[in-house]
């Protein structure tokens, strides 16, 4: 059953919103007597209802319960979500709950999302790392379902949900051009030296304004600009603004590869404004160590790298804001051909400078990107195995398939 739900600023607002006790609780019920239904895993029931308990999470809990849908007897699609990860925060038991929920739904499910699953989870439980002792067994376990999953390189792909009517531009201006000015007005340029990226810099640049189909406001700041302590305290501390996450390094397993003055290496504040937009402010680091040098941001998963930019002041709303010095490299690197619009984008398959990140979840959404791409996009998949070789996270065998590689995961 197909009950898509296109994704829209409107869809996002209501899951970003910071609701009251009444909402969470009613969300929070749903959202157990719905788990359980689909799963019938006590275990997950109670942690997606702590998504929207006591997280206040609920765009994770919505795309955990719609993946939960999905893969149910229910059978219903409720989001075109082909990378979503839904192991995220999960401890060891609820993994084990999950596995349990997938394994009994392996002859009904697509070969490639049950390997993908089985792959997530062993990930997730690698980077856990709650047993140390376990640390070579759950490694071996990583490195089969990756394997598993490589197995399904070629064969047919789960089935395309029904194309949606072309999305409409929602995204609203004018609230998005108050978040600005009270940003501005909260973190001075020449107190905080943070500068447009992503989407909304290439909204300046292109239409000389906002994307009418974007989603949220893209700032970024260098690491050694920023006092993430301070940040924080003024966020929370604003009328204007709600500290939604602040998504930092937390493997219990590998070492972030950039020295920071920061132990736990930022990497987003998501920040609310009263008017519904989301910000989203990414910390930039400067990684000299290559030739040349490179510049990148990201989260836990994901790595965005750039070629060293210079910063200059552009006018954006009546305002003066700083963005990169040389547009059409800094974007062409982030999007290819830019100059033409597109309405739907995924920061997951469609951006070029996306880089691997030495966290085995990132493997797992690299190896499925290169699964959908030799079926659909033989040039991508092309350089997605260059990636994953050159970096060591894969090598051919003896017969010439791609195989996992732990060495690199053993030091």
């Amino acid at each position: 059953m197909n009950l898509n739900m296109s994704k829209s600023f409107r869809l996002m607002k209501l899951l970003n919103h910071n609701y009251g006790p009444v909402m969470r609780a009613l969300a929070a019920a749903a959202a157990y007597g719905g788990t359980l239904l689909t799963t019938r895993q006590h275990v997950l029931g109670k942690n997606l209802a702590r998504q929207f308990w006591t997280t206040n999470d609920f765009k994770l809990g919505a795309r955990r319960g719609a993946w939960y849908f999905r893969r149910s007897w229910l059978n219903i699609d409720a989001s075109q979500d082909d990378f979503f990860d839904p192991t995220e925060g999960m401890s060891d038991p609820q993994l084990s709950a999950l596995e349990k929920f997938i394994s009994a739904r392996k002859a009904k499910l697509e070969p490639v999302n049950y390997a993908t699953d089985l792959a997530f989870i062993a990930a997730r439980r690698l980077n856990n790392n709650t047993n140390p002792t376990q640390r070579a067994a759950n490694l071996a376990a990583f490195g089969d379902a990756c394997n598993a999953l490589l197995d399904q390189t070629g064969a047919p792909l789960p089935p395309a949900l029904a194309p949606q009517e072309p999305r409409q531009g929602d995204f609203p201006i004018a609230g998005a051009k108050q978040a600005l000015a009270d940003f501005i007005a909260l973190f001075p340029n020449d107190q905080m030296p943070w500068f447009l990226v992503s989407g909304t810099f290439l909204g300046l640049i292109r239409e000389n304004g906002f994307l009418p189909h974007d989603y949220d406001i893209d700032f970024g700041v260098f690491e050694d600009q920023i006092d993430i302590a301070d940040t924080c305290a003024a966020i929370l501390a604003s009328d204007c603004f709600v500290l939604k996450k602040y998504d930092h390094h937390q493997s219990n397993l590998f070492k972030p590869d950039i020295v920071s003055t920061d132990p736990d290496i930022p990497y987003i504040l998501k920040i609310v404004h009263t008017s519904g937009v989301h910000i989203d402010l990414f910390i930039h680091y400067r990684d000299t160590r290559t030739t040349p040098a490179i510049y990148w941001h990201g989260s836990s998963l994901h790595r965005w790298e750039n070629s060293a930019f210079d910063l200059t002041s552009y006018p954006f709303y009546g305002h003066s804001v700083l963005g990169p010095a040389d547009a059409d490299a800094y974007l062409t690197e982030n999007y290819g051909d830019w100059r033409t619009p597109v309405t739907e984008f995924n920061c997951t398959t469609d951006t070029p400078n996306l880089a691997l990140v030495p966290h085995p979840v990132a493997v797992v959404l690299f190896l499925r990107r290169y699964i959908f791409a030799t079926a659909f996009d033989p040039k991508q998949a092309n350089q997605l195995e260059n990636e994953l070789t050159t970096n060591g996270f894969l090598e051919k065998d003896a017969e010439g398939r791609l195989r996992f590689c732990g060495t690199l995961f053993t030091a």
